[in-house]
């Protein structure tokens, strides 16, 4: 038997059955990932209009999502590009349009290397980038770059100690660019990654030494702009702070991803809306639904929610409101704070406990969950359903993972 993506066969997929105007509850199997416009809508023009008052440019990371039309929402914007993590996923944003493209990735898979350097020979107005920290990097990409006749533009990767890639000193740094020069790549400038890092005042520290091995390379940058590459979801606020009196000819690019959702956990505790609310403030638009199956105990319920659907790598998810009866024209009940918590996720099962005085939870009740750290949530879904703020779908998106 063959099935086409996007049938009922799909997780998350509406029922062909229902119209598409319908309220979710009416319109899909559960469990089912779904996206509020409206916070969608309000988290883009919030980081649009915050890189664009700082000065930045801005390619948001599209790992988190790894969604196309969630790019080209992100790119019409304002963004400059995307940021991708790996090869592959640089093809699909190519595929579907996005022609400037960051992989904040080394890459030294000859295949992999040889189809980056070969972007401007498709298209001449493109920009494709990736990083290099080490010498065996540099000659990967030099010998790539020889064999497609192409052109391989890199960033050297300035790391710090106890963090992942990404050359340890200044010295080393200046090394691997002169290496890079030498060899032939056109190198573009420095990159690090900040979001490792405790908290915002070390990545303050760390972004003001990348500034400054940004400084001493910059001769060997053949482009009249070199350019700065940093940019987590928790501590970006640090890099603006870092790069406030930067040299005119440095373009700062920002890869922050995880704003266009935001969630209910991790990047809700650590958001630089949280620390300068002058600035704007995001909204959480991931909700993952899913019904009570079992009441095997007192203070215990079961939801056909687990592992396999929602994100727990940096915290449980939580509830945000319950639907008793489980339809459509039923208002949600927002339980009292303690009062419904997730203590445990198995691969197809969550576990709540019910405090003494929660709303009672029967078998065929729905529970709205939001998530902590969106990236691991997007990629268990490959149709994801965006709502009104009334319930209705709107539209059925496509990831590529």
């Amino acid at each position: 038997m063959t099935t086409t993506p996007g049938t009922v066969t799909t997780k998350g997929a509406p029922d062909p059955a229902t119209p598409a105007t319908r309220h979710v509850l009416d319109h899909a199997h559960l469990p089912v990932m779904t996206l509020r416009e409206s916070a969608l809508a309000n988290n883009t023009a919030v980081m649009q209009a915050y890189v664009e008052r700082h000065g930045l440019l801005f390619a948001p990371h599209m790992k988190t999502h790894m969604a196309p039309a969630l790019a080209a929402r992100q790119v019409d914007a304002g963004a400059w590009g995307v940021t991708v993590a790996s090869v592959q996923q640089a093809m699909v944003a190519w595929e579907h349009g996005v022609h400037r493209i960051l992989v904040a990735n080394e890459v030294l898979d000859p295949a992999g290397l040889a189809w980056l350097a070969s972007r401007r020979t498709a298209d001449p107005a493109a920009d494709v980038l990736c990083y290099v920290d080490s010498p065996a990097g540099v000659e990967a990409a030099r010998a790539a770059q020889a064999e497609v006749a192409g052109d391989l533009h890199v960033l050297v990767e300035v790391g710090f100690p106890g963090g992942r890639t990404g050359v340890r000193t200044a010295a080393g740094a200046h090394e691997v660019a002169l290496a890079a020069h030498d060899a032939g790549l056109s190198l573009r400038g420095v990159s690090g990654y900040e979001g490792g890092l405790p908290g915002v005042d070390a990545a303050r520290a760390y972004v003001e030494g990348v500034l400054a091995v940004a400084a001493t390379v910059r001769p060997l940058v053949d482009a009249p702009r070199a350019l700065l590459s940093m940019g987590g979801s928790a501590w970006f606020d640090g890099v603006v702070d870092a790069v406030a009196a930067r040299p005119d000819d440095l373009d700062v690019l920002l890869r922050s991803g995880a704003y266009l959702t935001h969630d209910d956990g991790f990047y809700a505790a650590r958001t630089p809306f949280g620390r300068h609310p002058e600035e704007g403030s995001l909204v959480p638009a991931i909700e993952v639904w899913g019904r009570v199956t079992s009441r095997p105990e007192p203070g215990l319920a079961l939801v056909a929610v687990g592992k396999r659907d929602i994100s727990f790598d940096e915290g449980l998810p939580v509830v945000r409101s319950l639907r008793p009866g489980g339809a459509g024209d039923v208002d949600p009940v927002a339980p009292a704070p303690g009062a419904v918590t997730v203590t445990r996720l198995d691969d197809q099962h969550c576990y709540l406990a019910l405090a003494d005085g929660a709303p009672g939870l029967t078998p065929g009740d729905v529970v709205v969950f939001g998530i902590s750290h969106p990236c691991t949530v997007f990629d268990k879904w490959r149709q994801v359903v965006v709502l009104d703020d009334d319930e209705t779908v709107l539209d059925t998106i496509v990831t590529w993972f």
